[in-house]
C-alpha cells in the first residue's frame, strides 16, 4: 500500500515536502504562503532561472534549485499548476540585474499561469523570457497539433543546461543568450516512457482499491490489468499511445520505445533528426517506483540497443530519478541531440558543477561547508503597484463607465452562458465570468481601482480577475489584460514627451500587439470555437477602422455568433453528441460560451463609453 495514501490533504504533503527540501539544503529559502523555493545565494549579476509546476514529479522542480541550476521554483498542488500569483511572487521576490528565464512544461494550466506572471513582470519593466519544454513523442503530430507535445523528463536536461549557461564564465551570459541557447536544446529533445499502471495521488483512493475501480465517476482512469503495460503514459495519469499485452520483456520493449524516438520515416513522430555522427546524451529516468537495480539494467539494455539498431553511442549517460509521476511503476528514455543543440557548449553545461539536489542524487546538497540555517521560511511581499506607475493616461470617467456597463452586460448573460456551457463544457463558464465581473464592480464601488494611470489600473485588474475567476478562463483574461499593459508601456517609451493618452484610435494598435503576445500562450485562433472568435474580430476591426468602437463591437458580436457553425477543437465540446446539439437548431446552433461572454463584455463596455460621451 503506497504511503502517499495516508496523507489526508495534498496541501499538507506539498508544503511539508518543500520544508523537508529546505531542511536538507541549507541555501534554500521557502516563501511558505506561496510555496515558492529560491536559492538565497544566487548572485544578482547572473540571469535567474525560474521554473515550477504541479507537485508529484519530485525531484522536479524544487530539487533542481541550487547553484549552477534553477534559482526559483513555484510549486502547485499535486498535478496542478501553481497560480500566477505564486509565480509572480517568485519573480518579484528574487530578482536579477539581468532578468529571468522562465522554464515551463507544455501543459495548458502551466502555460497560462506562468505566461501571465511573465507578462505582468514585463509590464513593470522587468526583463523575462519564456521557454516551453515539449519533448514527448508518444502522441503523434496530428492528434497534438493544437496543443503541442507534452513536457516530460527532458525538462531535467533543460534545467541543467539553463542553470549552467547562466552561471558559467562568471555569470557572463545575457538573458537573450541564455534564452537562445536553452531554446536550441529544447528543440532537440525527445522522450518516451512506459508504465505498468497509473499512479496513486495523495489523499485519493489508491489505484488498486476495488471501490475506486467500481466507481461510476465518468472521469475515472482506465486501470491497467496485471498483464498490461502502457507505452507513452503521461506524467499526470494521462492515457498513453498504446497498451501492450502481455507485458513484453525489457529486451523486447526497449526497441519499440526507441522506434518512437528515432524512426525517420514516421511522419507523426519524427520530431528530431539524429544523424549517424551526431553526439547524443541519454537519460533513463525512474517514473517513481522502479528500483535502481532494475533502472540500471534497463539503461544497459537501452545503451546496447541504441548502438545495435541505430549506431548511437551516447557521449553522456544519466540514470536516476529526475522527473517522476508520484509512485509510477515505470521509466522513460530521453535523448538529447548534443550536436544539433550546441555541441561542446552543451556538454560543458551538462558537466558544469552544481548543488542541485535533484541532479546530485539522492536529493541532498553537497554544500555542507557551513552550519544549516535554522530559519528558511520567509514572508511573501505585499502587492505593490508602485513599479507599475506610468504616464499612460485613461479618461477616468469613460474607463469607469465602460467597465461598469461591460460587467453588467456580461452578468445579464450569465444564465444563458451557463446553459450553453452545460452542453459545450463543464457548466461553470457563466459562474466564472460572473465572479470576475462582481470582483471588478466591487473594486469600482469601493473606489479602489486606479482609473487615471492606465498601467496601474490594468495591473490591478489582472490580479483581481485571476484571483476571482481562476482556472483557464481567468488565466486567459488576465494574460490579455497584462499584455495590454505591457504594450502600453512600450508606447509610453516610444513617445517623445514620455506620455501616452489613451483614445479609441491610439488603443487599437496596442490591442493588436497585445493579441500577438496573447497568442504565445494559446493555440486557439479564429474558427476554433473559443473566446478568440470574439476578441480577434474586435481588435482587427478597431485597427482597420482606426478606432471605430461601434463597428468593432459589432464584429465581436458577429464573431461570437459565428461559433454556432464552427466545429469544436478544444475541450469537452469536441465530444458532444450530435443529438445534444439539436436543441439549439432554432438559435442557429450551439455557440461557444466563452465567446458569447466576451462579446457581451465588449458590447457593454462600448455602450458605457458612448453613454458617457453623449452626456
Amino acid at each position: 500500500m503506497p504511503i502517499t495514501k495516508h496523507w489526508k490533504y495534498e496541501e499538507e504533503i506539498v508544503t511539508s515536502s518543500l520544508k523537508g527540501l529546505c531542511h536538507a539544503n541549507p541555501d534554500l529559502k521557502l516563501i511558505e504562503s506561496e510555496r515558492v523555493v529560491f536559492n538565497s545565494v544566487s548572485p544578482k549579476d547572473k540571469v535567474f532561472i525560474l521554473s515550477g509546476g504541479g507537485s508529484g514529479h519530485e525531484p522536479l522542480h524544487g530539487g533542481f534549485v541550487g547553484t549552477g541550476g534553477i534559482d526559483i521554483v513555484a510549486a502547485g498542488y499535486v498535478f496542478a499548476s501553481p497560480s500566477s500569483k505564486q509565480i509572480y511572487t517568485g519573480l518579484k521576490t528574487h530578482q536579477s540585474e539581468k532578468g529571468t528565464l522562465v522554464v515551463v512544461k507544455n501543459y495548458t494550466g502551466d502555460i497560462l499561469h506562468f505566461g501571465l506572471a511573465a507578462e505582468k513582470a514585463k509590464a513593470e519593466g522587468y526583463p523575462v523570457e519564456v521557454v516551453i519544454v515539449q519533448d514527448d513523442v508518444a502522441i503523434g503530430k496530428t492528434k497534438n497539433g493544437m496543443v503541442g507535445r507534452r513536457g516530460l523528463s527532458g525538462t531535467a536536461f533543460v534545467h541543467k543546461v539553463a542553470g549552467a549557461k547562466s552561471a558559467k564564465d562568471n555569470n557572463k551570459a545575457s538573458l537573450k543568450e541564455v534564452y537562445q541557447f536553452v531554446s536550441k536544446v529544447n528543440e532537440n529533445l525527445v522522450t518516451i516512457g512506459a508504465s505498468l499502471d497509473h499512479v496513486t495521488i495523495p489523499g485519493k483512493q489508491e489505484d488498486n482499491d476495488d471501490d475506486a475501480k467500481d466507481s461510476d465517476d465518468e472521469n475515472k482512469f482506465e486501470y491497467l490489468k496485471e498483464d498490461e503495460a502502457e507505452l507513452g503514459l503521461g506524467i499526470h495519469n494521462e492515457l498513453g499511445a498504446v497498451q501492450l499485452s502481455p507485458i513484453p520483456s525489457v529486451e523486447k520493449l526497449v526497441p519499440q520505445l526507441l522506434e518512437y524516438l528515432l524512426k525517420k520515416d514516421d511522419p507523426e513522430r519524427n520530431y528530431v533528426d539524429f544523424a549517424p555522427d551526431d553526439e547524443v546524451a541519454l537519460m533513463v529516468n525512474n517514473l517513481g517506483s522502479t528500483s535502481y537495480l532494475e533502472l540500471y539494467a534497463i539503461q544497459n539494455t537501452v545503451t546496447q540497443q541504441l548502438n545495435k539498431l541505430y549506431g548511437i553511442k551516447p557521449v553522456r549517460t544519466y540514470t536516476g530519478t529526475y522527473t517522476t509521476s508520484l509512485d509510477g511503476p515505470g521509466f522513460s528514455i530521453t535523448l538529447l541531440n548534443v550536436t544539433k543543440s550546441g555541441g561542446q557548449e552543451v556538454l560543458d553545461c551538462l558537466d558544469y558543477p552544481t548543488t542541485m539536489p535533484g541532479w546530485n542524487s539522492p536529493f541532498t546538497a553537497n554544500n555542507w561547508t557551513k552550519a544549516q540555517q535554522s530559519t528558511y521560511v520567509v514572508a511573501a511581499p505585499e502587492l505593490d503597484y508602485s513599479g507599475a506607475k506610468s504616464q499612460v493616461s485613461f479618461t477616468p470617467e469613460i474607463f469607469k463607465a465602460g467597465l461598469y456597463k461591460g460587467c453588467k452586460a456580461a452578468l445579464a448573460k450569465r444564465d444563458k452562458i451557463t446553459f450553453y456551457d452545460t452542453v459545450a463544457g463543464d457548466g461553470d463558464c457563466g459562474d466564472i465570468l460572473a465572479s470576475g465581473c462582481h470582483a471588478v464592480i466591487k473594486l469600482l464601488d469601493e473606489d479602489k481601482l486606479e482609473l487615471k494611470d492606465g498601467i496601474v489600473a490594468l495591473s490591478q485588474l489582472t490580479d483581481v480577475i485571476e484571483t476571482a475567476m481562476g482556472g483557464t478562463s481567468g488565466g486567459l483574461y488576465s494574460i490579455y489584460v497584462s499584455s495590454i499593459a505591457k504594450a502600453l508601456r512600450e508606447k509610453e517609451k516610444e513617445s517623445q514627451d514620455g506620455t501616452f493618452p489613451v483614445t479609441s484610435a491610439t488603443i487599437a494598435p496596442v490591442l493588436q500587439t497585445a493579441l500577438q503576445s496573447f497568442y504565445n500562450y494559446t493555440r486557439a485562433r479564429v474558427g476554433d470555437r473559443t473566446l478568440v472568435d470574439a476578441l480577434a474580430p474586435f481588435v482587427s476591426t478597431l485597427v482597420s477602422t482606426q478606432g471605430d468602437l461601434q463597428k468593432a463591437s459589432v464584429a465581436a458580436h458577429d464573431g461570437a455568433e459565428a461559433t454556432r457553425k464552427f466545429k469544436a477543437k478544444f475541450g469537452r465540446a469536441t465530444y458532444v453528441d450530435e443529438s445534444e446539439l439539436a436543441q439549439f437548431d432554432d438559435e442557429g446552433g450551439l455557440p461557444d460560451p466563452g465567446a458569447i461572454g466576451l462579446a457581451a463584455l465588449i458590447n457593454g463596455f462600448v455602450e458605457g463609453y458612448f453613454d458617457f460621451v453623449k452626456k
